[in-house]
C-alpha cells in the first residue's frame, strides 16, 4: 500500500510529459498533412531549358530539305538560335523574335518581310514537332535533338555610331577564330531589306569577315549634308577605325537601294580607309544618275549585283547604265537570272510536279566571297 502511495506522485509527473510528447508528434503530422492538402496536385518535374542541336527534314510535295537548328542559353533564361540548311549553302541566319514558353517555341527569319521563314513548334522531350512556313508554303515537321548546340562562329556586340543620336547603334559581328584582325564590311540596308541584310551579315561573318550592320535607313532624296543615309554610312566607316578587331586597311561599304548615290559619298570621303564598295539593287535610270558611280569606280573597286526578277526597280535599265560607268579597277556588275531582290530564287514546282526549295541565286555566294577576298587580300 505504501509503495502504491509513493508511486502516485511519480505518475503525476511522468504522464504530462508523455502527453506533451504525443501532442508534439501529432502536431507535426497535422502540419505535414495540412501543407500537402494545400499544395493541390503534385508538382510536375521541371524540364531543363530548351537547348541543343536539332535536326530533321521538312517535306513539301515529296521533296525533303534537311534543317539544322542550334539553340543556346546565353544567360539564364535568355535563348539564342541559328538555323541553316546543309543542302543550301548560303542560307543560314540568326533567328529573330525567338519566344519560348514551355512547351511552345516560336521564331522567324525576317519579321514582316515577304519570303521569310516562320517556325511554330511544341517541345516533346527530345523532339520538336510543329509547323514550318517558308513564304506561302506550310508543312509539318518533327526534329530530334542530337546533342549540344554548335557554337556560333562569331560574336556580336553593339557599337555606338559617332556623330549620330545616342540611340543610333550598330551591331558588330566578329569571327571567332585565331586571327587578331579581320577585313570588314560596313553594311547599310534600306528598310525594305533589313531582314535580308542580317542574313548577309551572318554569311560574311561565317566566312572570315567582320561585319558592321548599320540600322536600316529609309530612302531619302536630300543633299549629302541632310541625308541620314550619308551620315549613317560615314559614322559606320568612322566606327571601324576605332575597333581593334578590324584591319582598317581592308574595310569596304555595302549599300542597298536608292540610298547608294548619297551613301557612297561617304566611301569616297573615307579614303584611303574605304577600299571597295558593293552596290546591291541600286536603281540607275539615266546617264546622269550613273555619274556618281563613275567617279566611285575610278577611286575603288565596285561590285554591282542585281536579281533579274527584282520587281522593285527597272533591273535591265539599271544594269545598262551602271556597267559602262564602272569600267576598270576590278569593278563589275552581275545580273542573276530568276533571282528576286534578295538574290534568292523562289521555290517552284517543276513540270514533273517536284517541288524545288528556295535557294540563293546560282553562283551568287561563290561570286560574292571570291570578289570580296580579292579586294581584301593582304
Amino acid at each position: 500500500m505504501n509503495s502504491l502511495i509513493k508511486s502516485i506522485p511519480i505518475l503525476k509527473i511522468t504522464m504530462p510529459a508523455a502527453w506533451l510528447e504525443a501532442l508534439y508528434r501529432v502536431g507535426l503530422l497535422s502540419m505535414v498533412l495540412l501543407l500537402s492538402a494545400c499544395s493541390g496536385q503534385p508538382e510536375k518535374a521541371s524540364l531543363p531549358v530548351l537547348t541543343g542541336h536539332f535536326e530533321g527534314p521538312v517535306t513539301y510535295q515529296g521533296t525533303d530539305l534537311r534543317v539544322v537548328l542550334d539553340i543556346r542559353e546565353t544567360t539564364p533564361g535568355q535563348l539564342q538560335a541559328d538555323m541553316h540548311f546543309p543542302e543550301i549553302p548560303g542560307i543560314s541566319f540568326p533567328v529573330a523574335n525567338l519566344r519560348y514558353q514551355e512547351p511552345q517555341l516560336h521564331f522567324e527569319q525576317q519579321p514582316g518581310q515577304p519570303g521569310s521563314i516562320t517556325v511554330n513548334a511544341v517541345r516533346e522531350g527530345d523532339f520538336l514537332r510543329g509547323i514550318f512556313t517558308w513564304d506561302t508554303i506550310q508543312t509539318q515537321f518533327v526534329w530530334v535533338r542530337r546533342g549540344q548546340a554548335a557554337a556560333r562562329p562569331y560574336r556580336e556586340q553593339s557599337v555606338r555610331l559617332p556623330g549620330l543620336a545616342a540611340t543610333s547603334m550598330a551591331s558588330l559581328l566578329i569571327p571567332q577564330d585565331t586571327a587578331q584582325r579581320y577585313p570588314a564590311v560596313v553594311l547599310l540596308p534600306d528598310q525594305a531589306t533589313a531582314g535580308a541584310a542580317a542574313t548577309r551579315a551572318d554569311l560574311l561573318a561565317r566566312h572570315g569577315f567582320a561585319v558592321l550592320l548599320l540600322p536600316a535607313v529609309a530612302t531619302d532624296s536630300a543633299t549629302a549634308a541632310d541625308s541620314l543615309a550619308y551620315h549613317t554610312a560615314s559614322a559606320g566607316l568612322a566606327a571601324c577605325r576605332t575597333e581593334s578587331s578590324i584591319d582598317t586597311a581592308r574595310v569596304g561599304l555595302w549599300v542597298r537601294g536608292a540610298n547608294a548615290a548619297l551613301a557612297t559619298r561617304a566611301a569616297l570621303q573615307a579614303q584611303p580607309n574605304c577600299r571597295f564598295t558593293v552596290l546591291e539593287g541600286v536603281p540607275v535610270q539615266t546617264r546622269a544618275q550613273a555619274q556618281p558611280y563613275q567617279l566611285l569606280g575610278r577611286k575603288m573597286p565596285v561590285l554591282g549585283i542585281y536579281g533579274a526578277a527584282d520587281t522593285t526597280l527597272n533591273v535591265q535599265g539599271s544594269v545598262r547604265y551602271l556597267r559602262p560607268a564602272l569600267r576598270g579597277r576590278a569593278s563589275t556588275v552581275r545580273l542573276y537570272p530568276k533571282a528576286n531582290r534578295n538574290l534568292t530564287v523562289v521555290g517552284y514546282t517543276t513540270a514533273q510536279g517536284q517541288w524545288q526549295w528556295p535557294q540563293p541565286a546560282p553562283n551568287f555566294v561563290n561570286d560574292l566571297l571570291t570578289w570580296l577576298r580579292q579586294q581584301t587580300v593582304q
